[in-house]
């Protein structure tokens, strides 16, 4: 996979489609929103306020969402840091 210049990766169409991305009812999107908004409305107010926390908590939904297990998570969360 080609790695760009910034550190990311150029990741073809053919292996996107492929991903498993769950659907879900609009009242379960209602927690993503509410949260993606406090962290727009905080940001508007002031651009260098810490979110962190409430990303977390997409994050958490997110993991849920795809039921994953501690160990995924753990394994997700330790790239995460890796990168920042």
């Amino acid at each position: 996979m080609p790695v760009l210049d910034n550190g990311g990766y150029q990741i073809s169409q053919q292996y996107v489609e492929s991903l498993p991305i769950p659907k879900i009812l609009e009242e379960s999107q209602r927690p993503f929103v509410e949260l993606v908004n406090r962290i727009l409305e905080t940001k508007a107010t002031s651009p260098s306020a810490d979110t962190s926390n409430l990303e977390e908590e997409i994050n958490h939904l997110v993991y849920s969402l795809y039921n994953l297990t501690p160990e995924e998570i753990s394994t997700i969360e330790k790239v995460s840091k890796m990168r920042d």
